[in-house]
């Protein structure tokens, strides 16, 4: 079946409107990561928008297109690290294998340690968990009030920890840390 010239018009539009999103967000990357580069060699307030351009490889006109500041790179990044951060909480391992739930936060930190360094350096993810986009936020607000301040806490204690296991070195074993969080923490959720 040959198709009209409508839906071959159609098509393209899709095609191009994917590519200018794949685009948009690639561009998106090399910013951010040329950003914690840079973050890596001088202070957050230090850093330009040239410098983050010219070594991101992106013009200053596709910067503009995506961001309306360098804070604003900042601040998705610093969020897309912790919106699969809150999603971890709602994922049936955090409540049925503690351990393992824990186990993997700090793997992932440790793996990503020179980025976390970078951001709690620009005071992106200071305690309680991470001040400026508290996991809370992501999370059911219908949750009555007693419910609502129990994770509050869970969640200063959690960030106090990993912020000062970062800070010390992370000299501590995941195995170590995940362990102690998961014996002394012990938050769930109401089923």
């Amino acid at each position: 079946m040959q198709k009209t010239r409508n839906e071959t018009e159609l098509e393209k539009r899709d095609v191009l409107r994917m590519s200018n999103r794949e685009s948009n967000r690639l561009t998106r990357e090399c910013l951010q990561t040329a950003l914690i580069h840079l973050m890596g060699q001088k202070p957050f307030d230090k850093i330009s928008i040239s410098e983050i351009v010219r070594r991101s490889g992106v013009s200053r006109t596709a910067f503009y297109r995506n961001y309306s500041s360098k804070e604003e790179v900042l601040n998705e990044t610093c969020n897309a690290f912790l919106d699969e951060l809150a999603a971890s909480f709602t994922s049936p391992v955090f409540q049925e294998y503690p351990y393992a739930w824990y186990y993997e936060f700090f793997r992932s930190i440790k793996e990503h340690s020179s980025q976390f360094s970078l951001l709690l350096q620009a005071h992106m993810l200071n305690t309680p968990v991470f001040s400026t986009y508290s996991i809370s936020k992501k999370l059911d607000h219908s949750r009555e009030s007693e419910e609502h301040y129990r994770f509050l806490a869970w969640e200063g204690a959690l960030s106090t920890i990993v912020v000062h296991w970062s800070q010390d070195g992370m000299t501590e074993s995941i195995e170590f840390m995940a362990g102690f969080c998961a014996r002394t923490l012990n938050y769930r959720q109401p089923g």
